[in-house]
């Protein structure tokens, strides 16, 4: 598996309309919510297979992703 590369993955996926915040939780875990605006309507498929291919089900990716999102709210 490749390296994940957390910043080119948000500005892809801003790129293609879809804003990634991150909430952290009462439990101490942090939940990333995915916004889809309007011009990420002619990008779906490309929005879904990235998402699948690049964090899909692994937690260490997401772990990294939320913590980049949190540090980039801060």
């Amino acid at each position: 598996m490749n390296a994940f590369d957390v910043e080119s993955f948000v500005a892809e996926m801003d790129r293609m309309g879809v804003r990634l915040t991150a909430v952290p939780l009462a439990d101490g875990t942090v939940r990333v919510n995915r916004w889809r605006t309007m011009s990420a309507v002619e990008h779906g498929y490309r929005i879904d297979h990235l998402w699948g291919s690049q964090v899909a089900h692994d937690r260490v990716r997401m772990e990294s992703l939320a913590a980049h999102l949190m540090k980039r709210a801060a």
